[in-house]
């Protein structure tokens, strides 16, 4: 993919700092990026099978080793993890060595392809940034630690309060701390001093990043991921915990270094156990107690009486300790109630079991994190570096841990000197404070529960951290987004169009953002600015959008304001630089027709409704049937329709009276376009897109759903207007809501309900007893319904399952959250879309103008649809004497059977879910919607080189052409078999550089470079799921054309297909091959448009 992106990850050489940043390799892997890990053969082993297993998933990981100078740096052989340093003295000559790794590394960037977008690099590896500057791309520094301990280290660093302190045991607060924390000089200053020059060299690296990725969640300290956010100018994203990203039984047991228990082994012993009863006890990779300390814990697990498994680090210590262990008899005495593993144990599986209740830490913040993320309380015994400070947040913020005691860091290589600190009675002590059943322990227990499933919710689809990925990468692909014309507008674009909008002020104003990253990546869009004269036609200041009038009443004065921008218009196009080929204007905006008339090129008109509204009008006015029907009441069905589908008159005819002259010069301009966009997608009415197609003489062009090229997070938080209620925060309430069930409630920003009417869908949503979101359009009625709802008690009463949103809301960021089940809609055709593309079923409740007909295809036909029951249209002007239609007992009825587990539901939900698969693949490389893309150009590019023909501009024989004028040129001549052939290849990108092209008598000719033959051995691609190749063997000679006949049938084409697809394509490709399929018919629709232009050009010329 030509914008894929490439991240290139280098990991600390420590275990701590390795694990997380190979889970941050796979899921940045999952979303589409291009991985290349730097790192070393010893580490490279390490996660060799978790590695391999991604790759096999077809993740592209590539992993690339760099020998380690571990001579050099006086370290022995093999030293290439800080756990193998026989001291933690050699620290120094072991980051040391690492350093030297930039001139490698330096000749590996030069080699690498494609070029780095990124580079992701723990902060201790600072000559990573030198990299990054060298080849000119953002390098995101990785912090093993939390944003609490971040802010902490800034802040004592900036205010220089260590100055003050003179003590290493007195206490002191850290200043612009949201919380009043106090620490000794020792706690937050834990960098032994030998390492204090290379913490310098790792703070001026840090100065020099573009921004930081932290490993933890947003939910757990909010207060300090804001805080620090400020600090990096917004360029925080913190993903994690990333050990949750592992979801199944290996990627658990085998994450960081190979167990040296078999994992089988310990969770039979732990099924063993009582839920919750367990104390599971660590103290990392990394831990420097001496053996008469860690014997002391031991003993105080024992002498606690409850379950344990105690992990003891491979080393130096351990064989002492392993014989101390022997001799005192630990194991025997502790058999069936403690476990000991010698060596590595898989953490995150352990932890994960319910036998486990608790868990004794180092505060290493992993081990602090996936403690957090499994919902343990946890016991605090930090050694040195960030560790006091993650007991901070553990015991003072959080409220989820207890002290052992310890007051001074263990200090590398000084643990002899500093000998015990914590005595068995102090382990046993925290031991029984923590599992014990009092007050205190259970609210513990449960606020840790909380904060558990918070952790969940932050790495799923939807949640802060999940998201905060889509924004990370958005921030290095700094792509832009917009509604559906502007989404149309951004789509062309990325085809090489240059493509101009014309708009006003305020509307410019909705899209700013949007547009510049537009434009920053190298898109051709331009925004020109008309004034807008709301003044002239007694529109209120800056009213240049529908959702600003007043009034509906106002919508005659608003269309004739948008007349009066013809002149203006006229005036732009005879400055615009390159002239244009084409106008896509709003069916509303009929003036253009005339626009693209005097200027003599296409327009194509966009259509926000779908084909089979599109027919339903089309047939009810070439039909008249409106003509025999005499009551508002009486049902008449629509002639000549795939469908047996009853309207009354006012569902189908439901244009205000004073807006029909308007309606007349809309039809008028419709019938002098050349073309018409449809945002919707073959697969979802194929039988109305074929029949309107026939209306349209073949010129109908459904490219939808646009809302699905938005696909990441800002794409949908951004798309429309500004939301009135910050995005995250609706995300994170969706978060604590179950899958699938919420209703999502929206009736349009053109909603024209009364007060009275709005209160009763309101007091429905509360009597179904089903979590809500209700999102109420800014206008006179809200204020009355605000009103209502603060003196009611609405939103107090439904706290927590109901959330009110005034304003504008980001629906289909909503839409696309697991937590929704279910959409209330007034059947928009932008609403229903975006809710089939979400895959949900909808409640309908149209208002007026289309929604009538688009109910009927959500229920009737699609049957993912429930009626709340409306019958009659919402007249503009006519809302109070409307006055209430629908009660709160039709909306909880509707919710009900909508959102119940009845066999009916389900079916419609299981519906609605393939239609949303249907959606998607709509619009990715090969889908209906994607191809049509490609022949709306193609159309628009020929209707140029049709001018160029006649004009008799073609170029001198034996010259080579573009493929387009070498099919336009064959379809003068009456080739059709040739012009076909080249319609395709043109469509599928083959330059004509690979053809030649030789001047023959008959005017035309195709050989290979080879044999002067006609056609030989020629390869058509073109795109169906993925590239599958039909193929052509033949020779053809001229004037013996008829003789050979059509060389390659539609069925042909199938079976071709049939046999790349039968190798292991996706079920859905097959499905659009098959006779009615939708490639099967875009074949059809091509062969189609080339027999219709050799008959126009012949009759032409």
């Amino acid at each position: 993919m030509a914008n894929q992106l490439h991240f290139v990850l280098f990991p600390f050489m420590a275990q701590g700092h390795m694990i997380p940043m190979i889970d941050i390799a796979r899921l940045l892997a999952q979303r589409g990026v291009i991985i290349t890990i730097v790192t070393t053969p010893h580490n490279a082993a390490r996660f060799e099978k978790t590695l391999g297993r991604a790759i096999e998933f077809g993740l592209q990981i590539r992993l690339i080793q760099l020998q380690f100078p571990w001579e050099e740096a006086g370290l022995s052989e093999g030293c290439e993890n800080f756990d193998l340093m026989p001291s933690l003295n050699l620290a120094t000559n072991f980051l040391t060595a690492a350093g030297t790794l930039q001139q490698p590394v330096e000749k590996l960037f030069e080699e690498l392809k494609p070029q780095p977008n990124c580079v992701i690099s723990d902060t201790c590896l600072p000559y990573t940034a030198h990299i990054a500057s060298k080849f000119n791309i953002p390098r995101i520094s990785f912090q093993g630690i939390c944003c609490f301990c971040l802010l902490c280290m800034h802040n004592t660093h900036v205010s220089k309060v260590l100055e003050c302190i003179t003590s290493d045991s007195e206490y002191f607060f850290i200043p612009s701390l949201p919380d009043r924390i106090e620490f000794t000089k020792p706690q937050i200053d834990a960098v032994p001093p030998q390492l204090k020059p290379l913490g310098e060299k790792f703070m001026e690296a840090e100065l020099a990043t573009y921004g930081v990725i932290v490993n933890s969640f947003e939910e757990l300290e909010p207060a300090y991921v804001e805080e620090y956010s400020k600090v990096r100018d917004g360029k925080v994203w913190c993903i994690g915990p990333v050990s949750r990203y592992n979801r199944d039984y290996l990627d658990k047991a085998q994450r960081g270094n190979k167990a040296s228990m078999d994992e089988k082994q310990i969770l039979k012993w732990l099924d063993s156990q009582d839920s919750s009863s367990v104390l599971y006890a660590c103290m990392g990779s990394l831990c420097n107690l001496i053996p008469a300390q860690l014997i002391e814990l031991g003993l105080g697990l024992e002498a606690s009486d409850r379950p344990f498994i105690w992990v003891i680090r491979e080393g130096v210590n351990s064989k002492e300790l392993q014989k101390w262990a022997m001799k005192n008899g630990f194991e025997e005495r502790n058999k069936g109630r403690g476990l000991v593993i010698w060596g590595w144990a898989p953490q995150v599986l352990i932890l994960s079991h319910p036998a486990i209740g608790g868990f004794l830490t180092h505060c290493g913040w992993n081990s602090c994190l996936e403690g957090i993320s499994a919902g343990l309380p946890l016991i605090t015994w930090p050694l040195f570096a960030d560790q006091f400070c993650n007991e901070k947040l553990i015991v003072q913020i959080l409220k989820i841990g207890v002290r052992v005691g310890v007051e001074y860091p263990t200090t590398w290589g000084e643990e002899e000197k500093i000998g015990v600190l914590v005595k068995r009675e102090d382990v046993k002590s925290a031991v029984e404070k923590l599992m014990d059943k009092e007050k205190e322990a259970e609210e513990r227990r449960e606020r840790a529960r909380e904060l558990g499933k918070l952790a969940k919710a932050a790495v799923e689809e939807g949640g802060s951290s999940h998201l905060n990925i889509a924004l990370l990468l958005e921030d290095i692909r700094n792509q832009g987004h917009m509604i559906p014309m502007i989404d149309i507008a951004r789509l062309l674009a990325q085809r090489g169009v240059i493509i101009t909008i014309v708009t006003t002020p305020h509307n410019a104003a909705r899209f700013e953002k949007i547009l510049a990253r537009a434009i920053e990546s190298g898109l051709q869009i331009r925004l020109i600015q008309l004034q807008f004269p709301w003044a002239e036609v007694g529109l209120s200041q800056g009213c240049e959008n529908f959702d600003l009038m007043p009034s509906l009443d106002l919508a005659l004065n608003f269309f004739t304001a948008t007349g009066m921008l013809q002149e203006p218009v006229e005036k732009l196009f005879k400055e615009l630089k390159p002239q244009p080929n084409c106008v896509i204007s709003d069916t509303c905006l009929p003036y253009t027709a005339h626009i693209a008339s005097k200027f003599n090129i296409p327009r194509i008109s966009f259509q926000g409704i779908c084909c089979f509204c599109l027919l339903c009008m089309h047939n009810t006015h070439v039909s008249k049937v409106l003509e025999c029907i005499t009551s508002d009441s009486e049902y008449f069905v629509i002639p000549s329709l795939p469908d047996r589908i009853e309207f009354t008159k006012p569902q189908i005819d439901s244009l205000s009276p004073q807006l029909k002259p308007l309606g007349e010069k809309f039809k008028e301009a419709e019938l002098a376009t050349y073309g018409v966009i449809v945002n919707s997608f073959e697969e979802l009415e194929p039988a109305y897109v074929e029949e309107y197609s026939k209306v349209r003489d073949g010129k109908v062009w459904c490219i939808g759903p646009v809302s699905l090229y938005n696909r990441d997070y800002l794409d949908k938080a951004q798309r429309g207007n500004k939301a009135s209620m910050d995005e995250k925060q609706i995300l994170k309430w969706l978060d604590s809501q179950d899958s699938s069930s919420v209703l999502y409630a929206c009736m349009g920003s053109l909603c024209n309900l009364i007060p009275a009417q709005l209160i009763e869908l309101g007091l429905g949503l509360e009597a179904s007893d089903r979590p809500f979101i209700w999102v109420i359009r800014e206008g006179v009625n809200s204020k009355e319904l605000q009103k209502w709802a603060m003196e009611n008690g609405f939103e107090e009463r439904n706290k927590g399952r109901g959330l009110v949103i005034w304003g504008w809301a980001p629906q289909v960021l909503i839409l696309s959250h697991p937590a929704i089940g279910g959409f209330l809609t007034h059947c928009g055709w932008n609403s229903c879309l975006e809710g089939i593309s979400a895959g949900l079923p909808l409640i309908t409740w149209p208002l007026f103008a289309d929604q009538f007909c688009n109910e009927k295809l959500i229920v009737q036909i699609l049957k993912i649809g429930v009626r709340v029951g409306v019958e009659y249209p919402t007249t503009w002007g006519e809302e109070e004497k409307i006055g209430v239609l629908v009660k709160r007992e039709d909306v909880k009825s509707a919710v009900e059977k909508l959102m119940d587990k009845e066999k009916e539901a389900e079916e419609r939900r299981e519906r609605a879910r393939e239609l949303g698969k249907l959606a998607k693949a709509a619009v990715e490389e090969g889908g209906s919607s994607h191809l049509n893309i490609a022949l709306l150009l193609e159309d628009i590019r020929n209707q140029n080189e049709f001018a160029s023909i006649k004009k008799g501009s073609r170029r001198e024989k034996g010259k080579s052409r573009g493929l387009g004028k070498l099919a336009m040129s064959a379809v003068e001549d009456g080739d059709l078999l040739t012009s076909t052939l080249l319609f395709y290849l043109k469509i599928s990108g083959i330059k004509a550089s690979n053809i030649v092209r030789l001047g023959t008598p008959s005017g035309f000719d195709i050989v290979s470079s080879n044999n002067w033959r006609v056609l030989d051995t020629l390869w058509l691609e073109f795109n169906v799921r993925n590239w599958c190749k039909c193929r052509i063997d033949a020779a053809v000679t001229w004037g013996l054309e008829d003789k050979f006949g059509l060389l390659m049938k539609r069925e042909q084409v199938k079976d071709a297909i049939q046999k790349v697809m039968d190798k292991g394509t996706q079920g859905e490709a097959k499905c659009a091959i098959e006779q009615g399929g939708s490639s099967y018919q875009n074949i059809e629709k091509l062969i189609q448009y080339v027999l219709q232009q050799t008959m126009s050009q012949k009759f032409t010329s």
